[in-house]
């Protein structure tokens, strides 16, 4: 094939523009395209929602946060949050903590919270948890992120098996 993943999405979107439809659907779109591209398709996306309806289905949050006006989170069928990017950040049920721990305690708090990073650094790692209160001793209250929304709903702590991604 000669065109790119993001210009044979391109292709399609520009034979689906000619119908001039009033609602699109697209499911994970960007999916397997490199980084440029997805830049490049999120925007011709994000250009076209103004005169229709777009439903976006994508497992890719940064294409849910430049996208999206409105957001639903679905899970097993059911609608567990929606609204807008502020909305569903505010109303995140539980809070996201800072922590700097020695390594050997990383898995210990894997296992307890949901930790959305880590970060090693000399000796000790520096990871995010999704957590009602402080998951260590100095942990630092910090502002919840798309992605944090996103890993309190469907991520999992270390053991849990019942939790679809």
């Amino acid at each position: 094939n000669l065109l790119s993943g993001g210009n044979q999405q391109k292709v399609v979107i520009a034979k689906w523009m000619n119908m001039q439809p009033e609602v699109m659907m697209l499911d994970e779109p960007t999916a397997g395209l490199d980084p440029n591209e997805r830049i490049r398709f999120r925007n011709l996306v994000s250009s076209l929602s103004e005169e229709r309806l777009v439903l976006l289905s994508t497992h890719i949050v940064s294409d849910i946060e430049y996208i999206a006006n409105e957001i639903w989170m679905m899970k097993d069928g059911r609608i567990v949050t929606r609204g807008s990017l502020e909305e569903i950040i505010a109303a995140m049920p539980e809070k996201v903590w800072l922590c700097h721990v020695p390594q050997r305690e990383v898995s210990l708090l894997q296992k307890r919270y949901r930790v959305a990073n880590i970060k090693s650094l000399q000796q000790v790692a520096e990871l995010r948890a999704i957590s009602a209160g402080k998951p260590c001793e100095d942990a630092i209250l910090t502002a919840p992120t798309l992605e944090d929304v996103f890993l309190y709903y469907f991520g999992e702590k270390a053991g849990e098996e019942d939790v679809i991604l």
